[in-house]
């Protein structure tokens, strides 16, 4: 084997190592990166955005069939935004 080989094969053992000691560490720590948590948070805003938009939208279509002011969009709008609080709540806490 030559040099070049002997320390081409060194480098791969010693990335080898590091990705190792890596995952072992990521294993005992439960913190979550950077790019996992600008991905909960992007979620997250999704997750209260459609329900509240949804409930709106509902109360918007409710209010003029009935022609009934605000009172469905306001009431939908809140439900709305109760809703995707707690499931956004709940998703915090699977994580």
């Amino acid at each position: 084997m030559s040099e070049a080989e002997r320390k081409q094969r060194e480098e791969l053992r010693g990335g080898v190592r590091r990705r190792k000691r890596s995952l072992e560490e990521r294993e005992r720590s439960p913190e979550r990166s950077l790019a996992e948590n600008l991905a909960l948070y992007g979620s997250l805003g999704w997750i209260v955005v459609t329900p509240t938009l949804l409930g709106t939208w509902l109360g918007r279509r409710l209010d003029r069939s009935f022609e009934s002011g605000l009172v469905w969009t306001g009431g939908l709008l809140f439900l709305g935004l109760v809703l995707g609080c707690w499931m956004a709540w709940r998703r915090v806490h699977e994580a």
